[in-house]
């Protein structure tokens, strides 16, 4: 039986006006096309815009070279916000970015979903995550806070009125 940890990726906003989603009407969970609308980047290569997860090109080759399993890449769109160039602080140009769906099984493969929406790594990936790339926006096992508690309460009484 796998042990496994909480992440929490560096988190970035914008899904872009061309996502597309399975469900024609709210709330809208399963995403079939991925457009991200960039406002910024910190420069982690592990992100989250919920509710998917993006890499950067250097993330997800690495990962491909490994054993480790429960994803699969996809093609995506990427597009500035307008304001990108002035909040984008790093001195470094944008690495091609990617879609990684997250197919695990809890015991079977080293990334999953968990029961609370939550992105769930075995022990010996999340060494292999640190140890090879930047993540220095993500948290481990994070601490609930009063706005997870307001989302959780905005999805109940969202499933109540259906």
């Amino acid at each position: 039986m796998k042990t496994y940890q909480t992440i929490q990726p560096e988190v970035i906003v914008g899904l872009g006006e061309k996502t597309e989603f399975l469900e024609k009407e709210a709330p809208f969970l399963t995403v079939i096309k991925l457009h991200i609308q960039l406002e910024d980047w910190l420069g982690d290569d592990l992100m989250e815009c919920h509710p998917c997860y993006i890499v950067t090109e250097k993330l997800k080759t690495g990962l491909q070279t490994t054993k480790f399993t429960g994803f699969e890449f996809s093609e995506m769109i990427v597009t500035k916000d307008e304001y990108f160039n002035d909040n984008y602080q790093l001195n470094k140009s944008l690495p091609e970015f990617y879609w990684m769906k997250i197919i695990g099984k809890q015991d079977f493969d080293d990334i999953i979903i968990g029961p609370e929406k939550s992105l769930l790594v075995d022990e010996e990936l999340l060494n292999y995550l640190k140890k090879n790339f930047t993540l220095n926006y993500m948290d481990v096992n994070p601490e609930r806070n009063e706005f997870d508690d307001l989302l959780d309460q905005m999805i109940a009484e969202s499933k109540k009125n259906k």
